[in-house]
């Protein structure tokens, strides 16, 4: 009788949502969000009222949530048709160049998952079972990419992806989970890393790196500026010295002179504003680490620019 229930529902007119959902890995919940929402697919209805999914639907479907694993938002691949599904899925092209990984991670340190992911673009220069200790162990390894395996994300997972990036001069990181609640892998997306549900065949988690590091980002922030991570030249003007500016900057015919202070003086405290996010928020930790640099670098170029301005106005 048990063994009877996916062939009934598996019948020439279609699967019902159970057997659909099951097949494809979407609960029965989010199937009815994104086919009312986005339109998904377009399941017929029985005399009785249920869905009933087609092949081509369960093919569609388990595509885009592969897709959607892989950080792509729902909305933007929802309605593409299924052969760029399937092209995205799998680019069709070989990657120009071989990327160096570290990995780390029970299941992705093991010889198993090295010699899958050896098989493609990836070299693996460095590799520990346990991300705690990856920091120390890839320290001056320089690789493209990281790839950290972690059983559940949490608020702390942030600082340590970042950590291991920093000891290895990685540009990119993959984070693989089995459970997390969604608000901190949206945290951990707006951060720059590369988040997916992990998988238990090694074969599939190769393709699923390789074409987490083929891709942007993250489709919504692929086009924003790269971060810079030097550390920002201190600051060489103080709150007085800029106020003694303004009150020298006095031609009639331009203003530029105290718009440029007044710039300088906007970014000197975003620069601590954000500094104190820092500390006080463990969790956007990486995110206003960002913004911090990013300020004090675009300080340090309008500082320059009001010296220029200082020597042709002849301030002292």
């Amino acid at each position: 009788m048990t063994t009877h229930t996916l062939t009934s529902q598996a019948a020439p007119s279609g699967y019902r949502s159970g057997t659909a959902a099951r097949l494809t890995g979407v609960p029965v919940e989010t199937l009815r969000v994104w086919e009312r929402r986005y339109s998904v697919v377009g399941p017929r209805m029985s005399e009785r009222g249920q869905r009933l999914y087609s092949s081509d639907d369960i093919q569609r479907l388990t595509l885009i949530k592969q897709l959607v694993d892989a950080g792509y938002p729902i909305g933007s691949v929802a309605r593409l048709p299924t052969t760029t599904l399937q092209d995205m899925r799998t680019p069709s092209e070989p990657p120009s160049r071989s990327f160096k990984v570290g990995v780390a991670g029970t299941f992705m340190a093991s010889p198993t998952v090295i010699d899958a992911l050896k098989s493609g673009p990836l070299e693996v220069v460095c590799h520990s079972m346990m991300p705690q200790q990856a920091a120390d162990i890839f320290e001056d390894a320089h690789v493209d990419a990281v790839i950290v395996e972690l059983p559940t994300l949490t608020e702390a997972t942030s600082t340590l992806i970042t950590n291991i990036q920093k000891s290895c001069d990685a540009r990119q990181a993959i984070v693989l989970y089995r459970f997390a609640p969604g608000k901190v892998i949206r945290r951990l997306r707006q951060s720059g890393f590369k988040v997916a549900r992990a998988s238990s065949d090694p074969r599939e988690i190769a393709t699923l790196c390789q074409t987490l590091l083929q891709s942007p980002v993250n489709p919504d922030i692929a086009t924003r500026l790269p971060v810079n991570n030097e550390t920002p030249p201190r600051q060489r003007f103080n709150d007085e010295q800029l106020s003694a500016f303004l009150a020298s900057a006095n031609n009639p015919y331009c203003e530029c002179p105290r718009h440029l202070v007044e710039l300088i003086l906007s970014l000197n405290s975003f620069e601590a504003y954000s500094a104190e996010c820092v500390t006080r928020s463990p969790e956007d930790a990486g995110l206003h680490r960002d913004l911090q640099r990013t300020a004090g670098h675009a300080r340090a170029l309008l500082e320059n620019a009001l010296e220029r301005v200082a020597e042709v106005e002849g301030w002292q």
